[in-house]
């Protein structure tokens, strides 16, 4: 579970809000004008607004963070060199980003991960905050200056400039906000909110006007982008919510709040979300003898090799890995000299559900839906509000697709 040290100094009673805008909402003059019209109408609620950015744009765009790791000579980098590196990206949209709010009329002092006073520890491109030091930032928001915060990066105890990994800014938005005690965390996208699906899927999908942490949770680690899983957990251990909001309508706009409600509040359906997650291997393993299982498991858990959609069976188990595992899985079999079956080109589709533990027909409902549509099922699985099935990479876009006809519109 992540945990934070929050400083007393978060609990002066001022109301910020978060604003978090990822790399396609600054990447134009345009794009960027929203964020001086939402900070301004944040204002105009009487809210102080703290703004945090990612890097400009998306790959080949020349401020992305991909495009800077491409100036990177072949060959292994040092992961100091790299975080240094690439933890520029976002320096640079803080900068423009509050020279245009002061263009506008508003105070604004650009920040780093580290001049912001985020903490974490020495792990260089997967950072864990350790702590938020708010004394500062809160120092600027009392003066009516707006932070501008470089997501995605912060400092170690040992002075040393580190990175949060894919998501990160949504995780140094929410962790501010916790840290902050902020009236709302407000994170800027390409979509309305958090959908039933896809919608660049599913043309039918619908708002989610309200959802839970845990749910949203699920969604996000089962392959939904709205917001990264890591950073959901800061909001729910600080009880702020969180607002998924499309940056080109505004604050204004219709959107999705992520709160600590019992139910989503989508008239009380059995099924809720499809979501899908790819690049996903199958692993078939033999029975050999107990002794084998245990070496094997605790192999896998050494070399951080996560398993998912486990089936045990008498003469051999059946799970799932991520693709980008897969080599180092076949070292670590080869190495216990043990027999496996690996194959490459699935994808785990997951239903979203509100009453489906325990009622019978459930999971008959979703074979058959499949079926009809020739769609073959490799594997599923199920919990008190998920239910899982393992489909060819090639046919999960139909998938997808007729799942969230029959089951949810």
């Amino acid at each position: 579970m992540l945990t934070i040290n929050i400083t007393k100094e978060s609990f002066i009673m001022i109301k910020t809000v978060v604003q978090k805008y990822g790399g396609t909402s600054v990447n134009t003059p345009e794009r960027r004008n929203h964020i001086v019209l939402n900070a301004q109408d944040a204002i105009n609620d009487g809210l102080r607004p703290v703004v945090v950015v990612s890097a400009m744009g998306r790959y080949p765009e020349p401020y992305a963070t991909d495009s800077l790791l491409s100036l990177l000579p072949f060959g292994d980098t040092d992961p100091r060199n790299k975080d240094l590196l690439v933890s520029c990206g976002e320096i640079l949209t803080t900068v423009i980003v509050a020279e245009e709010l002061s263009n506008a009329g508003m105070r604004a002092l650009a920040l780093t991960g580290g001049q912001a006073g985020i903490i974490t520890d020495d792990n260089f491109g997967e950072g864990n905050i350790d702590h938020i030091n708010t004394e500062y930032i809160l120092s600027l928001v009392e003066q009516g200056i707006i932070p501008v915060v470089a997501g995605f990066q912060g400092v170690s105890k040992t002075n040393q400039i580190t990175t949060l990994g894919r998501g990160g800014s949504d995780i140094t938005a929410t962790a501010l906000g916790a840290a902050l005690n902020s009236t709302c965390i407000e994170i800027y996208t390409d979509v309305d909110g958090v959908m039933t699906a896809d919608p660049n899927v599913v043309d039918s999908a619908e708002l989610l006007d309200e959802i839970n942490y845990n749910d949203v949770f699920q969604l996000a680690s089962l392959g939904a982008k709205v917001i990264h899983p890591r950073a959901v957990q800061f909001a729910k251990d600080a009880a702020v919510d969180v607002s998924v909001i499309n940056v080109n309508k505004g604050r204004k706009g219709r959107s999705t709040l992520i709160t600590g409600n019992t139910l989503m509040s989508v008239e009380d359906k059995m099924f809720n979300a499809v979501t899908s997650l790819s690049g996903c291997s199958q692993v078939e393993v033999p029975f050999t003898s107990l002794q084998a299982d245990s070496e094997m498991f605790a192999a896998l858990t050494d070399n951080d090799i996560s398993i998912d959609m486990i089936n045990i069976f008498p003469d051999r188990k059946n799970f799932i890995i991520s693709d980008k595992d897969a080599k180092i899985f076949a070292n670590v079999m080869d190495q216990l000299e043990l027999e496996y079956k690996l194959q490459s080109g699935y994808t785990k589709i997951t239903i979203l559900g509100n009453k489906i533990c325990g009622v019978p027909g459930v999971m008959a409902k979703i074979i058959t839906v499949l079926y009809a549509n020739n769609i073959m099922v490799y594997q599923s699985s199920d919990s008190n509000r998920t239910i899982a099935v393992l489909v060819k990479t090639e046919v999960a876009t139909d998938a997808v697709k007729v799942l969230h006809k029959e089951l949810i519109n």
